[in-house]
């Protein structure tokens, strides 16, 4: 019995620890996921703070599957997981029930489960709960080493996170992730469905232009907040247009404003002549950094960068010399094996040590 106390709680705090990193990974996707469900909530007024909410869940939830993991602070521990689970549950049977068109946001973007679905797992968690935790009364003694163990996963954990913080996600799971065919409107059977990647881009006139992202070599910036974006990345900005476009590539910066609040934002001539709008939740999807550079290939979505780390000038001119698949699969490659290295390192501090 003991033995499958202690599966039962690994088992729990494994799903916790791998929901919470994924949205870690991507903290501008949990923000989204909290301002859905306040606005589900009718809470709206809140989703100002949607990003600090969601970033601070998912530690919350992060740290928790790893103190159940480790076994640290049992009973606090438990007592946790069972009210947090308790949430979890009542809040997917009112989504189960509503049926509102919503992602559970359970494991960031890169699992969706339907409402049922959703229910059906926080139900088989809480079982799993009871089973390891219950009675609270006879929970077993933790090996002291696990006191160690535990806080050098909390610091990788939160260091993970100011690097998640600082850049766009190791791993891309959105519908616009490296590799994705951008989509044309007229294509679409349904322009609601958010999971088909199509931006819908207009000119200043307010035609649609989508028809431009699939041909050509294309370097798009997303500015989906103009308002917050600083001078300094503005100068960034700028130098990005300057420079994609003496070496061949067709820059378009998106923001996602109206054509006359773009004129009182931007003093560049050269940036305005290559905006174009689009909508704020497509360019957050497009890329997580405000600001961010997307490299588009006839419509095949190749590479991106945060605004901190544009592409210099040898990169571009390097980048341009490469064939487009090499290029996709040494850098989608290379952050998949960075972040299976991390969860290695992390769960091996946790059961090893």
């Amino acid at each position: 019995m003991r033995v499958i106390r202690r599966f039962s709680a690994v088992l729990v705090g494994f799903v916790f620890f791998v929901a919470g990193v994924l949205k870690l990974m991507d903290p501008v996707g949990a923000g989204l996921v909290v301002e859905d469900y306040l606005k589900f909530l009718h809470l709206g007024f809140l989703s100002g703070f949607s990003n600090v909410m969601g970033v601070g869940l998912a530690l919350f939830e992060t740290l928790l599957g790893a103190a159940l993991i480790t076994g640290v602070w049992r009973k606090i521990t438990a007592i946790a997981t069972g009210v947090l689970l308790g949430a979890f549950t009542i809040l997917t049977f009112v989504l189960y029930l509503r049926n509102p068109r919503m992602d559970c946001g359970c494991f960031g973007e890169a699992i969706h489960l339907t409402h049922l679905q959703s229910l059906l797992k926080n139900i088989v968690l809480l079982a799993l709960w009871a089973l390891a935790c219950l009675p609270l009364g006879k929970l077993e003694r933790t090996r002291k080493v696990k006191y160690v163990s535990f806080p050098i996963a909390a610091v990788s954990v939160c260091l993970f996170l100011l690097y998640s913080s600082l850049s766009i996600p190791l791993v891309d799971f959105t519908p616009f992730k490296p590799g994705a065919e951008l989509m044309l409107p007229e294509d679409i059977d349904d322009p609601t469905d958010d999971s088909t990647p199509t931006l819908s881009l207009s000119n200043a006139t307010g035609e649609y232009v989508d028809s431009l992202m699939v041909s050509g070599r294309m370097m798009t910036v997303s500015v989906y907040e103009p308002g917050r974006l600083k001078p300094r990345h503005w100068e960034k900005v700028e130098r990005f247009v300057q420079e994609t476009s003496l070496l061949g590539y067709t820059p378009m910066v998106l923001m996602a404003t109206t054509p006359e609040m773009a004129e009182t934002l931007v003093s560049s001539p050269q940036i305005l002549a290559s905006t174009y709008f689009a909508d704020r939740k497509k360019l957050l999807t497009l890329n997580r950094s405000n600001g961010g550079a997307t490299f588009i290939d006839d419509g095949l979505i190749v590479m991106k960068w945060g605004i901190r780390r544009l592409p210099d000038r040898h990169t571009l001119e390097e980048l341009a010399g490469t064939d487009v698949t090499e290029s996709l699969l040494s850098e989608d490659n290379g952050n998949r094996v960075k972040f299976q290295a991390f969860l290695l390192y992390v769960f091996a501090i946790m059961l090893l040590l």
